[in-house]
C-alpha cells in the first residue's frame, strides 16, 4: 500500500490518499447468488458431498455415519446465508441471526471434519479434508465481516435517516 500525496493550494495542507493497487471494486450485489460466501460455501458443501472414502479404510461404516451428518450440516450453511440476504430487507435482526447461524454451522462442520481426520489413517483423505477446513475457516471470517459491514451500514444510514425525519425528532 503506497501513500500518494497531492498538493492543493499554496497555503493548504497536502491531501493524502491511499492507493489500493491490489484491491478491486466489486460490482453491485443484486441477489444472494452474487455473495462470494454463498458461492464458496455451496462449492464446499458439494466437495463434502462428493468426498470419497477409500474402500480399505478401517471402521468405514462409523466414518460414513459421521460423513452423512456432516453433509446435511454443510448444506444448511448456504441456505442460511441466502435467507439472511433476503431478511436483510425486512428484518435486520433476523438477518444477523441467520449469519450467526451460518457461522455456527461452519464451526460444526469444522469440528466434524476434525473428527473424521482423527478417525482415518488415509493420508490423501486427511489432506483433502484439511484443505476443506482451511477454506471453511476463511468463509467463517468473511461471514463475520459481512455481518459487520451490514451493521456498520445500518448505523450509518439509520442514524442519518432519524436525524432528517421530522416525525422522529419531535
Amino acid at each position: 500500500m503506497a501513500y500518494n500525496t497531492t498538493y492543493t493550494k499554496y497555503n493548504e495542507r497536502p491531501k493524502s490518499t491511499l492507493e489500493y493497487s491490489k484491491y478491486r471494486v466489486r460490482g453491485q450485489i443484486k441477489s444472494f447468488r452474487d455473495l462470494e460466501i454463498y458461492q464458496k460455501t455451496t462449492e464446499l458443501a458439494s466437495q463434502i458431498i462428493l468426498l470419497d472414502l477409500p474402500q480399505t479404510l478401517p471402521q468405514k461404516k462409523s466414518i460414513e455415519q459421521e460423513l452423512n451428518l456432516l453433509q446435511e450440516t454443510s448444506k444448511q450453511i448456504p441456505v442460511a446465508i441466502a435467507e439472511s440476504y433476503g431478511d436483510k430487507f425486512t428484518n435486520r435482526q433476523l438477518a444477523y441471526q441467520k449469519l450467526e447461524l451460518a457461522m455456527q454451522k461452519i464451526s460444526q462442520v469444522i469440528s466434524k471434519l476434525d473428527l473424521i481426520i482423527a478417525m482415518t489413517n488415509h493420508s490423501e483423505t486427511k489432506q483433502t479434508i484439511i484443505k476443506i477446513i482451511n477454506q471453511y475457516q476463511i468463509q467463517k471470517r468473511k461471514t463475520l465481516n459481512l455481518k459487520k459491514a451490514w451493521v456498520k451500514t445500518d448505523e450509518k444510514y439509520l442514524n442519518t435517516d432519524n436525524q432528517n425525519d421530522p416525525i422522529k425528532n419531535t
